[in-house]
């Protein structure tokens, strides 16, 4: 049964946020460079919704006002955080305690709405002070306290987290909030104390120990120079309240003080999640209950998922139908409903310390395993290339509006597309959610040799936090759809595909224009696939399109969008058609990579001087190379003079929009 969630945040004046609307899904992977803001973005929802911070810690400063603002408080400036909340429709504890937080939002659904606001106040006397006030549904009578906390918060596992201190500290273990769970008989710890007490006992009687203990007390005496003070030794905790806080978590019978960090890093954030799982349903009834429990009405369901244990308690079954688990749910709410509170948990970079195969591991058990809201911030390409692609927040800096804020969690994509990019994200590791400008290409030869082209023009890629993403085909609009909606700065790169229709109508590819006589009708399949692409992602109408392929080019241009004449290769030999030394690098690398003699050296030699590019480029394709081998040589060989006119607009368009 999945959990309320945040659907929608408001920043206001807070931080790097100057106006920020965003929203939400029920686990969200959010990404962004460093110092752009993620850990600021789950401070302003700890302030509404944290436990733990103290009156003072929501009390702000000056300094907590975004750069933009000039004295704010001299301007008496506001700093203000609208937190709504969706999918609490079946938490009774909520619907009873947060009803005076309903507002209805655009489509006329029911959210919560818990405001935060810092802002200049007058007391009675006139004095004007900034104070801070949590309240719900745009109206500060309704105050949002400690005790509407119980009920709905939010816990955050820091970065920079000591997670042994945590595992030992009784007020962070998750072990021991856990354990008070199950609300454990007193005299039986009794018992267990008295135990514990008796053996204890055995020990002091040891001879070592009573002369350690004689020293001792003969040292600290001659200090104080008094025998007021007894010094002795307890050899166990005795108090029956203290047993539980005694034990000590073990893996594989070693101290947790033994294991690696990334190992307790994953132990600890997998504590954390049982500790937040929905106890509606619990695991473990005490008989008594047990037996109390199968006199309510419908209570057959009670007797066919738990099994009795030797102790005469009961365990509820490891394999459970789906009718069954929704059976019982519905039984433990109604009749054994605990009116317990919802805590979201926001994740600051679980993959300290772990390798990337232990990273996709605590991701997919965080986020397929809980039913519980995750929020999560990453710097890990393992972790959002297997994210995803409705959970991606994408926080990033632009040029007077400071750090803002886009997601994927009301993107406009269809199942099918969904699809598409995920697998391609899988492959290619996620990185492109972490660029700062992205170009999107049909194939491994611009993947090899784009950088390059960008080394060349001395507009590197890598220093500007480009990424080139091979999509291995021509359908962009899911990828275009993607970065559009994560305002991610892009421009595609594909193939112009020139034809002629011969005397049957029928388009002839792999022929040159400038080989056909200009009353043939003829085309370029890349305009055309672009044409559907810019119409189907709505940059432009259809009737916005020109028809001269020049005028089209340059409309195509402003949006991002780079299409050859021919293909890649081509078009490379097309553009140094005129230069002896780019042609002979074409000609070295093939007769290095070739399996053919020296007849097929030649006879690509004189086809590359003939200017038969399609000749050459099927003898790329075949003789044991490929072009993705050739591609991969000649990426360490390229000049100025092979790079066509469109990949040099890409490069200079895409390194002014990161500029920007």
């Amino acid at each position: 049964m999945r959990s309320l969630y945040i659907s929608r945040v408001k920043i206001k004046n807070y931080r790097n946020f100057k106006n920020v609307d965003v929203s939400l899904g029920h686990k969200q992977v959010i990404i962004g460079e460093n110092n752009v803001g993620k850990t600021n973005f789950l401070r302003a929802l700890q302030l509404v919704l944290d436990p733990t911070l103290s009156d003072e810690d929501r009390m702000l400063e000056e300094s907590d006002f975004n750069d933009s603002i000039e004295n704010p408080f001299d301007n008496q400036e506001e700093i203000q955080i609208d937190i709504y909340i969706s999918g609490y429709e079946n938490n009774k504890a909520i619907l009873a305690v947060l009803q005076d937080a309903t507002v209805l939002n655009a489509i006329g659904e029911e959210e919560l709405l818990i405001t935060y606001k810092y802002a200049p106040y007058t007391d009675s006397s006139g004095n004007i002070s900034y104070q801070y006030s949590i309240f719900m549904a745009n109206d500060e009578s309704r105050r949002f306290t400690a005790n509407e906390r119980k009920y709905l918060n939010l816990k955050v596992i820091k970065a920079l987290r000591d997670v042994e201190n945590d595992m030992r500290n009784s007020k962070t273990s998750p072990i021991k909030k856990m354990l008070k769970e199950y609300a454990i008989d007193k005299l039986k710890l009794e018992q267990i104390a008295d135990i514990y007490r008796e053996g204890g006992e055995k020990v002091l009687e040891l001879d070592e120990l009573k002369d350690l203990t004689n020293n001792i007390n003969k040292r600290f005496s001659k200090v104080l120079g008094n025998h007021d003070f007894d010094v002795s030794l307890q050899a166990m905790e005795i108090d029956p309240n203290r047993v539980l806080a005694s034990l000590k978590l073990l893996m594989a019978n070693r101290s947790t003080t033994e294991s690696s960090l990334g190992i307790n890093n994953i132990l600890y954030i997998s504590l954390i999640m049982q500790m937040l799982q929905d106890k509606t349903v619990p695991t473990f009834l005490k008989k008594e209950l047990y037996d109390e429990l199968c006199l309510k009405e419908d209570s057959k369901i009670v007797e066919e998922v738990y099994e009795v244990n030797s102790s005469g308690n009961y365990f509820l079954k490891e394999i459970l139908s789906d009718a069954q688990r929704y059976d019982i749910h519905s039984f433990m709410d109604k009749y054994c409903s605990k009116n317990i509170g919802v805590t979201i948990l926001a994740i600051e970079e679980p993959e300290a310390h772990l390798h990337p195969v232990n990273q996709r591991l605590i991701y997919r058990d965080v986020i397929n395993n809980s039913n519980n809201s995750v929020l999560l911030t990453t710097h890990s390409t393992h972790i959002t290339a297997i994210a995803p692609i409705e959970s991606i927040v994408n926080l990033h800096v632009k040029l007077d509006e400071g750090t803002v804020i886009h997601a994927t969690a009301d993107m406009p994509m269809t199942d099918g597309e969904f699809l598409d990019v995920e697998r391609y994200l899988d492959v290619k590791r996620g990185e492109i959610y972490l660029g700062k400008g992205v170009i999107l290409v049909e194939g491994i030869a611009e993947e090899y040799i784009i950088p390059r082209f960008a080394e060349i023009m001395e507009k590197p890629l890598d220093e500007m936090g480009i990424i080139v993403c091979n999509i291995n085909c021509t359908n962009f609009k899911p990828y275009v759809k993607l970065l559009r909606s994560l305002d991610i700065p892009y421009a595609v790169i594909t193939d112009g595909d020139f034809y002629y229709l011969n005397d049957n109508e029928e388009r002839v590819y792999h022929v040159l224009e400038d080989e056909i006589a200009a009353d043939i009708e003829c085309g370029y399949l890349g305009m055309e696939v672009i044409g559907r692409l810019v119409t189907e992602v709505g940059l432009l109408n259809e009737s916005d399109i020109p028809e001269n392929r020049s005028d089209t080019d340059k409309l195509y241009h402003t949006y991002g969008i780079f299409v050859g004449n021919n293909t890649f290769e081509v078009d490379m030999m097309k553009a140094c058609a005129s230069d002896t030394t780019a042609i002979q690098i074409f000609i070295d690398i093939f007769n290095e990579l070739t399996d053919g003699g020296d007849r097929q050296k030649e006879n690509f030699k004189n086809e590359i001087n003939d200017k038969k590019y399609w000749k050459c480029l099927s003898k790329i394709e075949g003789n044991g190379i490929g072009k993705g081998r050739f591609a991969q040589k000649l990426s360490g060989r390229v000049c100025k003079a092979h790079i066509p006119d469109y990949i040099r607009k890409a490069i200079d368009y895409i390194y002014k929009k990161v500029n920007i």
